[in-house]
């Protein structure tokens, strides 16, 4: 499997190699795919779904979209997208791959692409998940970030383009930086995080069009529930009782407070499938990381948020409840 640029030829990358008939995918293993390490620029759009949408061609067929997710382990296309790829029946006894993500573990068959193309990159030979009931709404299959080789992936949602590119992030005189280290587990980058002063930690997740915390650093934070806006919510989810909206006094997030957030409170499986179940954490998602240029310093373990001078440190940040019916889309 091969990457190479539909403008002139690139380095090859690693790819993603089949071992037996189950892959371990929790991102521990490091088996995915990469592009070309050179600078690469892919334009995308925030669709009314609020997700991070790229045009994708399979097997020449241009009519496909996709998710770029930095939470995400695998990539991942739905029953449409076989169809345009023309994807053969799967056969008996496929080869699988276990994917993890918010909703916990499941296994998907493995079927291979003879070639996608994103932005101005070919990729030859992909091996992808095929979930026949993916369910996004707004797009069909998703893309991990951690399949683009390089230093530093860069979101620039005001220009609305991703460039993947070696080296130290670029930098703008317009913006002011705040640069927070980040770890890594089980393959997912987390950052600290304070809610009402208490420390937390926070998944870094631009597949996810919602902010969420869960309800260990609900608690441990002394956040408020917004009766009102909790039974919008309930009423928009179909009375699930397990959803509700808090009200923070402060999010502070590097250098920058957001004062009065109204934030939905949720427990996704997979915070318990990683042992954070009973730790207060969250999810970062792509209504609050889309307020900056967002950067991730790969070599160094940094993410870099930028805001216009003018911005710096203080920002406004109101939920509607009726946008967050589906924390996990």
């Amino acid at each position: 499997m091969t990457w190479e640029s539909k403008r002139r030829p690139t380095k090859l990358a690693d790819g993603w190699h089949i071992k037996g008939a189950v892959f371990s995918i929790l991102a521990l293993l490091g088996c995915f795919p990469a592009f070309a390490s050179e600078r690469q620029v892919i334009p995308f759009e925030v669709n009314e779904y609020d997700h991070i949408v790229v045009r994708v061609e399979v097997n020449g067929n241009d009519r496909a979209t996709a998710v770029i997710d930095t939470a995400a382990t695998f990539p991942m296309i739905n029953r449409r997208t076989a169809r345009l790829a023309e994807i053969p029946e799967l056969g008996e006894n496929p080869p699988m791959i276990s994917v993890l993500g918010l909703t916990g573990e499941d296994i998907f068959p493995v079927v291979n692409l003879d070639s996608l193309v994103v932005g101005n990159v070919l990729k030859t030979d992909v091996s992808v998940a095929l979930n026949e009931d993916f369910d996004v709404m707004g797009t069909q299959n998703v893309l991990p970030a951690s399949a683009f080789e390089g230093d530093v992936l860069d979101f620039d949602f005001e220009k609305q383009r991703v460039m993947i590119y070696d080296g130290r992030p670029d930098r703008s005189v317009r913006l002011v930086p705040s640069s927070i280290r980040y770890t890594d587990r089980g393959g997912l980058m987390f950052i600290g995080i304070e809610i009402n002063g208490r420390k937390g930690k926070a998944l870094i997740d631009t597949g996810s069009n919602v902010t969420f915390i869960n309800s260990r650093f609900a608690e441990h934070s002394g956040t408020k529930t917004n009766e009102e806006k909790t039974k919008l919510l309930q009423g928009a989810t179909s009375g699930d009782l397990s959803l509700r909206i808090a009200t923070a006094r402060s999010m502070t997030i590097g250098d920058y407070r957001i004062s009065r957030a109204d934030i939905l409170v949720s427990d996704p499986p997979l915070f318990e499938y990683i042992g954070l179940e009973e730790e207060p954490a969250m999810v970062l998602g792509i209504d609050i990381l889309s307020s900056f240029r967002m950067q991730i310093d790969r070599r160094r373990n940094r993410l870099i948020l930028s805001v216009p001078g003018a911005q710096q440190r203080r920002s406004a940040l109101r939920y509607s409840p009726m946008s967050t019916f589906n924390p996990y889309q």
